[in-house]
């Protein structure tokens, strides 16, 4: 079984939809409780990339989830979703086979879409994979942990897609029915407004 750590970036400044959309409620939870519980109880480290409103969102995730995070402060949140992604990727190290990537934002993935991309990445083993519902990439999206130069050169708003453009034809792309890895909460947010 390959070693990997999940790193979910919940930095962010919800400047969209503020004071923050990972604190909104869907059912009977948080959005990021939902997006941590999807990979919980997978056999992986799950890290936190914490930055904006960081006491708020760890105070809720340890109420429901106690010791089994570990959390990462980004000092530089306000400059992007890069700077989340490589203070992630110096947290979890290259000790890992992969890191999965996963904004805090995607609590409608479905966890046997996760159990599936895991069992494909272990079979396949390619130097990124990634889910896609109707032709649009998604999340989580797994990347082998010799691509941390690449990561560590990242900059400004755009996470791990300059990786993916950089190595497309090393990317196995995997066609899922689950909407919920394209869809965040930004779009669910307008779609909820606009009703």
């Amino acid at each position: 079984m390959l070693n990997l750590a999940m790193i979910i970036t919940a930095a962010g400044r919800s400047t969209r939809f503020p004071p923050n959309k990972l604190l909104e409620v869907l059912e009977d939870r948080t959005a990021i409780e939902h997006t941590v519980s999807t990979f919980i109880e997978f056999d992986l480290d799950v890290y936190v990339i914490l930055g904006y409103q960081s006491e708020k969102i760890q105070a809720v995730l340890d109420q429901r989830f106690d010791d089994k995070i570990i959390y990462e402060f980004n000092t530089d949140f306000h400059s992007g979703m890069a700077s989340s992604v490589v203070t992630g990727v110096k947290a979890a190290g290259r000790t890992y086979d992969y890191w999965c990537f996963c904004p805090g934002d995607k609590p409608f993935i479905q966890r046997k879409t996760v159990s599936s991309l895991i069992d494909k990445l272990n079979e396949k083993k390619p130097l990124i994979l990634a889910p896609r519902h109707q032709n649009k990439p998604g999340h989580p999206t797994f990347f082998s942990t010799e691509l941390s130069p690449f990561f560590m050169a990242a900059t400004g708003d755009v996470g791990g897609r300059q990786v993916i453009e950089t190595f497309r034809s090393d990317t196995l792309f995997i066609d899922v029915p689950d909407e919920g890895v394209s869809m965040d909460m930004d779009h669910y947010l307008e779609f909820e407004n606009a009703r």
